[in-house]
């Protein structure tokens, strides 16, 4: 009780300091760090319709000693929320490994998220149990999302593996007994596309039974990191889908209140796509946040450029806080942004852009 307690001290301590660093301090320099993605590899073992990260050539990846090396930058002293990612995580097999450098060399690390496909049940229950233990015996709230699109042959569609389903219905199992013993968040996430729109209340039902909460993402299309714009045809939303897909919006907004800054993204996301209007989410990635992929590269978000490759410039400091990146941040922000769809890190980026999301509530009345 003690630890939960203090966790959401620190919680709404960030919170507060955010508030001064997104209005008052940000408007002067660079904000310290306090989200970063990690992608600790780009190999994956799935086929996804949406995605192209498992196509990329093989790639030398940081080793665990590396990336002890890389994170030894002042930098990361500051991360308060870190999420793993790729490619599929668990193909690393030192993953448990890294997870220990990450958190050793993050002390103000307050809350990890993790994300999988589960397509290996076995291998991900394993590990993502580990790091759980890890995250419990060090007070550090753990989030995991399985990537779900669908049921049966929805979701092996869209993910290019026959029987998919069968075996993420198994992880989430075996995660679901872990979420009992060491009562992490266990959630699935959910790319909504023109393939499986029509489909979402079939999976929002099987979660329901399930006690398990469904996160959407609309899907985006870049020609960085997903690189998918060659399936843009097949999984663009199509003139007969804007009615569901305004309904799906109008739902997932309901409810706007200061507790629930994810139903201002969906307000903010159902009147971009149809009223064509610029995006009015914050973004936590051109403030106080960035991504680290697994060669060493640095980017403002994942599908901004590359900023440069921390092993080449000395340290991720020096890109973080250098010209480019403040020269890049705002040129995002009137620019790729302004009609960005991305969810990632909205919640937090809401909250300590307080004075924004109290307009925009205003705007809902």
């Amino acid at each position: 009780m003690t630890s939960h307690i203090g966790s959401r001290i620190k919680t709404w301590a960030s919170y507060l300091r955010g508030v001064y660093e997104y209005n008052v301090l940000g408007r002067f320099r660079t904000v310290p760090l306090r989200g970063l993605v990690i992608d600790v590899t780009y190999r994956c073992n799935s086929r996804c319709l949406m995605c192209s990260i498992w196509k990329s050539p093989p790639q030398a990846e940081l080793t665990t000693a590396q990336f002890d090396a890389v994170l030894s930058d002042p930098l990361f002293r500051t991360v308060e929320r870190l999420m793993i990612s790729g490619g599929e995580p668990t193909l690393r097999s030192d993953l448990l490994e890294l997870v220990t450098v990450f958190l050793k060399r993050m002390p103000s690390l307050a809350a990890l998220s993790l994300i999988t496909n589960g397509l290996a049940p076995e291998r991900v229950v394993a590990v993502y149990g580990d790091i759980a233990r890890l995250c419990a015996e060090r007070g550090i709230r753990l989030s995991i999302s399985v990537s779900l699109d669908g049921i049966g042959e929805v979701h092996d569609q869209m993910r290019g593996i026959p029987g998919a389903f069968a075996r993420v219905t198994q992880t989430l199992e075996g995660l679901g007994k872990l979420r009992e013993q060491y009562g992490f968040y266990l959630g699935v996430g959910c790319v909504v596309c023109h393939l499986n729109l029509h489909h979402l209340p079939e999976l929002e039902e099987w979660c329901r039974q399930r006690n398990l909460d469904l996160g959407h993402q609309l899907v985006g299309f870049h020609e960085t990191y997903v690189d998918n714009l060659a399936q843009r045809d097949q999984l663009e939303f199509a003139e007969d889908d804007k009615p569901a897909l305004y309904a799906l919006l109008a739902r997932l907004s309901a409810n706007q209140s200061l507790r629930n800054p994810m139903a201002c993204y969906w307000r903010d996301m159902l009147e971009m796509y149809s009223q064509g209007q610029a995006r009015q989410s914050p973004c936590a990635f051109l403030v106080d946040s960035m991504v680290l992929d697994a060669t060493g590269n640095v980017r403002l978000c994942e599908t901004a450029e590359n900023l440069g490759n921390c092993l080449d410039s000395g340290s991720c400091s020096s890109l973080y806080y250098g010209q480019k990146a403040r020269a890049m941040r705002q040129a995002l922000a009137s620019g790729p942004c302004r009609t960005c769809n991305s969810g990632c890190m909205v919640n937090i980026a809401w909250r300590k852009d307080l004075f924004k999301y109290l307009r925009f509530l205003r705007q809902g009345d």
